[in-house]
């Protein structure tokens, strides 16, 4: 007697699917005869078809059911206690996603990083970058960052033994001689960061970070404030005091003491009100007159913003606050820095602006300022006449760069990852960096695309193609 066949191999998963979803359909609505029509064109038995339906119906109801958010307790309160070891790894992969590996396996994995790092110098970018760098510190060493403003590339994200000219200027070169074109180098006041320009005499325009400047005026803003809050309670309890003294007004307990006369209280809370006020309005004149773009949508005046950060710097001084004029010195020797990226823009765009009528100027400027909101398409959107000269103007105003905001915010992701591993592993940094221009952004104006994409890179690999190729070299040469 024939042995009898259990599987039927021409029922592939995609006719189980199938037929699962007809079985689901209410009997009311399900057509006389249909699940023996089903038993007989697939050559399976109708007791088989009832037990799909039964497990489907209670697959799809275990999956609709409340659940407790995130981990479980208990791995959360393990968490903390794995530092990046090997044998902490296995352990992490077990408590959480219930995969046990070996601890060979593990370390294998991890040579991933070394592979990384003959992958990394291998990138290469067709467009001008706008550079970012910046330094990020563990345990007192450095590890020198470079970012494109535009695409957020990482570019080079290396861990050195010291952050002087020579080093900055070596990791430039190495840069340049692997086609990296930089249209210009925004970066704080590190004297390696530019030293290392200077050093190996490169033609990249320097701009001042204008993201470290605003930073140090909030914080020198928040002491102001701090101040003259501080003044005004003085001189509030002073004249309270006051009317005390006079029978005006009783209360209980001793007599209010005053750290000064109701006078000179009254004359400092003036005082710090007035150079509160002075300052922040001084601030928000320069701050204006930097914008490039003016609020009638026209692209702003280098000789009037620098006449206006000039009497802006020499009213500050005349505030007389020892702070406020060491601001203001250091803001008048970075004048000529700040307007280059506005003289680039000035003279880039105006001889092409200067045939069109003033409503046609402030349309292309309106239009990219608003062309991510309203989705805006040259070849659909835009007049035909004017196509040529907006998009012209929209790659001008897209070079336009001045800060180094996106390494910092690079920095914000690594500091966790430095924190965890308790130092900068030679395997750690490039492993990231490949992560980080492979991966996909999940939201924002760059969400859908990776960072190598948006850098004009054709072709480039997904997150999972280059971890194929690093980690199953001979299952990603295959053919597909």
């Amino acid at each position: 007697m024939p042995k009898a066949e259990y599987r039927v191999p021409e029922f592939t998963l995609e006719q189980r699917a199938d037929v699962a979803l007809q079985m689901l359909v209410p009997l009311s609505d399900r057509k006389w005869g249909q699940v023996t029509e089903l038993a007989r064109r697939y050559s399976v038995s109708r007791a088989l078809l009832y037990k799909m339906q039964d497990r489907v119906r209670e697959a799809i109801v275990d999956a609709l059911l409340p659940r407790d958010a995130g981990l479980p307790a208990q791995n959360v309160a393990f968490l903390p206690m794995l530092t990046g070891s090997v044998r902490d790894i296995r352990l992490g992969l077990n408590l959480i996603l219930s995969v046990a590996r070996s601890v060979g396996c593990i370390s294998e994995t991890l040579t991933a990083g070394e592979q990384a790092v003959a992958h990394n110098p291998g990138l290469t970018v067709p467009l001008p970058v706008l550079g970012e760098a910046d330094e990020i510190f563990q345990e007192r060493n450095p590890c020198l960052t470079l970012v494109d403003g535009r695409s957020f590339l990482v570019l080079s994200l290396t861990p050195a033994e010291s952050r002087d000219g020579t080093t900055w200027g070596v990791t430039y070169l190495d840069l340049v001689e692997r086609g990296i074109q930089f249209h210009d180098l925004a970066c704080d006041g590190g004297t390696g960061l530019r030293a290392g320009v200077r050093e190996t005499e490169l033609v990249i325009p320097l701009r001042p970070d204008l993201f470290h400047i605003l930073r140090d005026v909030h914080r020198l803003t928040r002491r102001l404030e701090g101040a003259a809050y501080k003044v005004i309670e003085n001189a509030e309890r002073a004249r309270r005091a006051d009317l005390e003294a006079r029978g005006l007004i009783r209360r209980r307990g001793r007599r209010l003491k005053v750290k000064v006369p109701l006078p000179q209280a009254e004359v400092e809370e003036a005082k710090a009100i007035e150079v509160f006020d002075n300052w922040c309005w001084l601030l928000g004149e320069v701050r204006l007159a930097l914008e490039p773009i003016t609020p009638a949508h026209g692209i702003v005046s280098v000789a009037e913003t620098k006449a206006t950060v000039e009497t802006a710097v020499g009213l500050l001084k005349e505030l007389n606050h020892p702070d406020i004029m060491a601001f203001a010195d250091d803001l008048q020797e970075k004048i000529p820095e700040l307007l280059a990226p506005l003289e680039w823009l000035e003279q880039q765009l105006m001889p092409m602006l200067t045939d069109l009528d003033a409503d046609a100027q402030a349309f292309i400027i309106w239009t990219w300022q608003h062309r991510q909101a309203l989705n805006l398409e040259i070849d659909t959107d835009i007049p035909e006449d004017l196509r040529s000269v907006v998009r012209t103007a929209w790659n001008i105003l897209g070079l336009f760069h001045r800060s180094s905001s996106l390494a910092e915010s690079l920095h914000s992701w690594l500091r966790s990852y430095l924190q965890i591993h308790r130092g900068m592993p030679k395997w750690l940094l490039p492993l990231l960096q490949l992560f980080w221009n492979h991966h996909k952004f999940e939201r924002g104006r760059r969400a859908d695309s990776s960072p190598l994409e948006l850098a004009g890179v054709a072709d480039a690999l997904s997150l999972a193609a280059v971890l194929d190729q690093l980690f199953c070299p001979s299952l990603s040469a295959q053919p597909a």
